[in-house]
């Protein structure tokens, strides 16, 4: 057993020290998952003991399987950073990074002398230096490429770019091509003439953006997921690219394409009509965070993911800046606030704004007659939830008019907790099933009263609520009812 270890929760609140050299001369020859690798399996090393210090844990975390990470590990031992001791099970050392610092490591140039020299035929704009022939050598023992498909795609690669293109980027068309499992030179042959087959209509796309050369090997990938992922049209991404014609390219074209398919817009009349919506939609934007007291520098994460939908959804600008208004009096000054709220009013069937104010206008009177009540029974508060759960329980359950609460009011006021008592009388009235006046008064006639005077009111009802132009107080009313609506 170990005599001294770190405890996991100093492991976790150290650093992992990575050297310069690495970073300036190891690093950017390496793919993303080689990185990722090397420095995971780094900071294992500050603490070997642990249970999660396998294999299975880094592919894990990582997202790769156990062949990729031993891949990765094998790369790292042909620049001399690790040394795989052990394959069964496996294992890793790492080693100094400085002792290793420039150094290549010697492999037999004579098992590679036909492939040195037609590389370098291909590659005529300059010479190759021992680094990059390191790096093909690992490629083709490592990942197991034929040096014939690799010098396919160096030809191919020089073709699009120049004769002096960078070792980097050959390198990367064919660790994408190892990621689809293509490495020997019929696969890749193949994968070469179905690019080309669509090279015509590659060409229109370059041209409606307004550039004038062949396109790489990441512009072909692109332009195949927005055929086959996507499934938009030849046509379609045409005139998308003629909108964007030399502003971003490919790049732009993407993100716009990517948008238009996350919202379902596979049809010219379906974008042309969203993007007609558009400056309107920034404009609503700007008018409901300004409204709700925020400010945004970028607008566009406001407009993707609140307004399209609520546009979709059918509710306009001046709708939207009425709900605005109506959060910002009931202190919900966040998007999201104000984004639960509209999902709850079109649950409820309520978009536009002539139904939204009628709908706040109904509470509003609603809460006017149950004010009454609660004046009459002697209380001097504001409506709450429960004597609105009450009033819908009496009115649409159990079928009185508000003039028989009334009535039945007038008998509670003199009780500790009148809403419940005027509950309780209503509750008996019902099960006897009496509905008709003559009948309550009758029964509430055998009611002892207290001798007391009736309490005048204290507020005066509103012959007519204004609309629109409502208080803070008014609208809270509002809030408890649109709480009931799930969503």
């Amino acid at each position: 057993m170990t005599l001294c270890s770190f405890s996991s929760k100093l492991f976790l609140d150290s650093y992992t020290v990575i050297d310069n050299t690495f970073i300036n001369e190891f690093l950017p020859q390496a793919t993303g998952d080689d990185v990722k690798v090397y420095l995971f399996g780094l900071n294992l090393c500050a603490n070997p003991s642990n249970d999660d210090n396998s294999l299975d844990t880094i592919s894990k975390i990582l997202s790769l399987t156990e062949d990729q990470v031993k891949k990765s590990f094998e790369y790292w031992q042909t620049v001399g950073l690790v040394q795989v001791v052990s394959k069964d099970p496996f294992q890793v050392r790492y080693l100094p990074v400085r002792a290793n610092s420039g150094t290549v490591k010697i492999r037999n140039k004579e098992k590679y002398t036909d492939f040195n020299e037609q590389i370098q035929e291909i590659i005529s704009g300059r010479m190759i230096t021992p680094t990059e022939f390191n790096e093909y050598y690992s490629l083709m023992e490592i990942y197991h490429f034929e040096p014939e498909a690799l010098l396919l795609i160096a030809k191919h690669c020089t073709k699009i770019k120049h004769p002096a293109i960078g070792y980097s980027y050959i390198l990367a068309v064919a660790r994408d091509f190892e990621q689809q499992g293509l490495k020997t030179f019929t696969a890749i042959e193949n994968k070469f003439i179905e690019q080309e087959q669509s090279s015509t209509e590659i060409k229109q796309v370059l041209s409606a953006l307004g550039l004038k050369r062949e396109s790489d090997i990441e512009e072909r990938n692109l332009y195949i997921k927005w055929l086959n992922e996507y499934g938009f049209t030849q046509g379609i991404i045409v005139e998308v690219a003629k909108t964007c014609k030399k502003k971003g390219g490919f790049l732009k074209l993407d993100g716009l394409l990517s948008k238009y398919y996350e919202l379902k817009l596979f049809t010219m009349e379906e974008i042309s009509a969203f993007n007609e919506k558009r400056d309107s939609m920034f404009e609503t934007a700007k008018q409901v965070s300004k409204t709700l007291g925020l400010y945004y520098q970028n607008l566009e994460v406001v407009v993707d993911t609140y307004v399209v939908d609520w546009f979709n959804k059918g509710y306009e600008s001046d709708s939207l800046f009425f709900v605005a208004n109506y959060c910002f009096k009931q202190s919900i000054r966040t998007l999201e606030g104000m984004n639960i709220i509209i999902q709850k009013f079109y649950k409820l069937g309520l978009v536009s704004l002539a139904a939204i104010d009628q709908y706040i206008d109904s509470i509003l009177k609603s809460d006017a007659k149950i004010k009454e009540i609660l004046d009459t029974v002697g209380l001097l508060r504001s409506v709450s939830s429960l004597d609105r759960e009450f009033y819908k329980t009496w009115t649409n359950n159990w079928g009185f008019s508000h003039e028989q609460i009334i009535l039945a009011a007038e008998y509670s006021k003199d009780k500790s907790s009148q809403m419940p008592y005027l509950n309780k009388i209503l509750a008996n009235l019902h099960e006897e099933g009496i509905t008709d006046t003559k009948q309550i008064k009758e029964k509430l006639g055998q009611i002892k009263p207290d001798g007391r005077k009736s309490i005048s009111k204290q507020i005066k009802q509103k012959d007519e609520i204004e609309r629109r132009n409502y208080t803070a107080a008014e609208l809270a009313g509002v809030v408890d009812s649109l709480d009931d609506v799930e969503l």
